[in-house]
């Protein structure tokens, strides 16, 4: 379990040298941002050490969605942006990552609190990936995140399609559909 006191996140100012970065990356002990910022593995290791580093990650009164809430259920590698639930719009980057933000309707039922960290629930995050564009993320990689949320927290299909059809102002709700559709046969 990571010590609450100490920071998720580095910067190479934090550290004694230029290098020290890059050598602590190569021994595992942080996962890099950027050429900058990186995290530490330690606090990547649990999901309450992942939701405190997506929580120095995301601007303030923002909701982690999509990928970034993906990451925080399930670990793995980071994402390349920053996915958020705002009205407002962002063009700084966050350590390093663009932010990405949705503007969607979001009911109070799906979204938690892991620490002090706001997040849609892993059946919501399914939802938000299933509406990302081949662009954003493509089909392959789309099942496997899907496929892991609904076996570590037994999210079902039928919740999804119905949050879909509750939603269908949504963007992409189709092709959402679809994925979900092509997906029964696994569960």
């Amino acid at each position: 379990m990571p010590r609450i006191d100490t920071t998720p996140l580095l910067t190479h100012k934090d550290l004694p040298g230029p290098l020290s970065m890059a050598r602590l990356t190569h021994f595992g002990t942080l996962h890099s941002l950027d050429q900058t910022n990186a995290y530490s593995a330690e606090h990547a290791d649990t999901l309450y050490g992942r939701a405190m580093i997506a929580l120095k990650l995301i601007p303030f009164g923002t909701i982690a969605c999509a990928l970034t809430a993906a990451w925080v259920w399930l670990g793995g590698t980071f994402p390349r942006t920053v996915d958020v639930i705002s009205s407002s719009h962002y063009r700084a980057d966050s350590h390093g990552r663009k932010i990405r933000v949705f503007n969607r309707k979001t009911a109070p039922e799906h979204v938690i609190q892991v620490g002090n960290l706001r997040i849609t629930t892993p059946m919501r995050t399914a939802c938000d990936i299933a509406l990302l564009t081949p662009g954003e993320l493509n089909e392959h990689d789309a099942c496997d995140v899907l496929c892991a949320l609904f076996e570590e927290y037994q999210v079902s299909l039928a919740q999804c399609m119905q949050t879909l059809d509750d939603n269908h102002f949504w963007p992409n709700t189709q092709p959402a559909r679809e994925l979900f559709t092509s997906m029964k046969h696994f569960f």
